[in-house]
């Protein structure tokens, strides 16, 4: 079995690995699968998924519209979403190299699960708005995501500037959701870091979904058809994010000599399998976004599979340990 550990401060202390122990291989073929399956998906954004876009997809339909839907300041809103939701798909790719990255680092344990997290997390966002029913909703699923990240941002109160440049904004993103027939909405006793959201006419029921309910119908639409199980993805590499490592069952421990004075040396880490295992959520919600983009821009699914299909068949092989049967 291989392991990857790492120095710890617990009743535990251990003898650090090195990059030259035989169990680190297994961990630089991860990353090299890793990249394999990040290679595959750049090659499809930069490739068959990118701008220009294809004749008849909505993807095109959006950009022909761009100017349909002015603000105050925005002018071609639409040009925007579209372009976008192929940008976020290369910062998927961003995160899974620097997963790749520290997976090669001797002493390294923890950190490729909170990288592992946000990608799916980004890519569950863009899945949201590709996957809308009209041009409408996916507007209005976007401008919700910009206000949500507008009113997010760590601008200092006390900083007129800053707080001129949020309500701009605010007013020119409503102003493009008044064009398709979007109303703002405002919570009670709104704090400075609440942000309105649009909703369709009077359905002030469509508050933007939380980004654990965005994940988890994200991971649902990939297949895992519980409700509770497509929970798991977000709660584990959640759970890793907030340094339950432990908790979550990603690492372990084992005694490596006798105890001294209540103190017993011990090697912490995570194995192979373990760390495939949890990772590859990550690979499987970018996989369930491009299947989106291809949707939205008109390529046929079955190019997304078949570009994807070694590096994920690999990856399984290391996650579950059986053999890759795709050659």
């Amino acid at each position: 079995m291989l392991i990857r550990i790492s120095p710890c401060i617990r009743p535990v202390c251990y003898e650090p690995l090195d990059s030259t122990h035989p169990g680190t291989q297994g961990f630089d073929r991860f990353a090299d699968v890793i990249m394999q399956f990040v290679d595959a998906a750049e090659s499809l954004l930069k490739g068959e998924l990118a701008q220009p876009f294809n004749i008849g997809s909505e993807a095109l339909r959006d950009c022909a519209a761009r100017s349909e839907h002015p603000g105050t300041q925005s002018k071609q809103t639409l040009l925007t979403l579209a372009t976008q939701q192929v940008a976020v798909g290369l910062e998927q790719c961003d995160l899974l190299r620097g997963v790749s990255a520290v997976l090669r680092a001797d002493f390294v344990v923890f950190a490729p699960f909170p990288l592992a997290r946000t990608s799916a997390v980004v890519a569950a966002k863009a899945w949201y708005v590709l996957t809308a029913d009209s041009r409408e909703e996916r507007l209005r699923r976007y401008l919700n995501e910009e206000l949500a990240a507008l009113y997010g941002a760590p601008l200092p109160l006390s900083d007129d500037k800053a707080v001129q440049f949020r309500t701009d904004r605010t007013t020119d993103y409503l102003a493009v959701g008044a064009t398709a027939g979007l109303t703002p909405v405002y919570r009670k006793n709104p704090r400075p870091w609440d942000a309105p959201f649009l909703v369709r006419g009077q359905a002030k029921t469509e508050a933007p979904p939380a980004e654990t309910q965005l994940v988890k119908d994200l991971f649902q639409a990939a297949g895992l058809q519980e409700r509770e199980l497509a929970g798991l993805p977000y709660s584990l590499l959640s759970a890793a994010t907030h340094g339950r490592f432990r908790h979550a069952g990603l690492v372990g421990y084992a005694p490596t000599g006798p105890s001294v004075g209540g103190v017993s040396p011990a090697a912490m880490g995570v194995t192979l399998e373990v760390a495939a295992h949890s990772i590859m959520y990550a690979a499987l919600a970018t996989r369930t976004y491009l299947y989106a983009l291809a949707r939205y821009t008109s390529v046929a699914e079955a190019v997304v599979l078949e570009r994807l299909q070694q590096s994920v068949a690999d990856w399984s092989a290391l996650a579950f340990g059986h053999q890759s049967t795709t050659s």
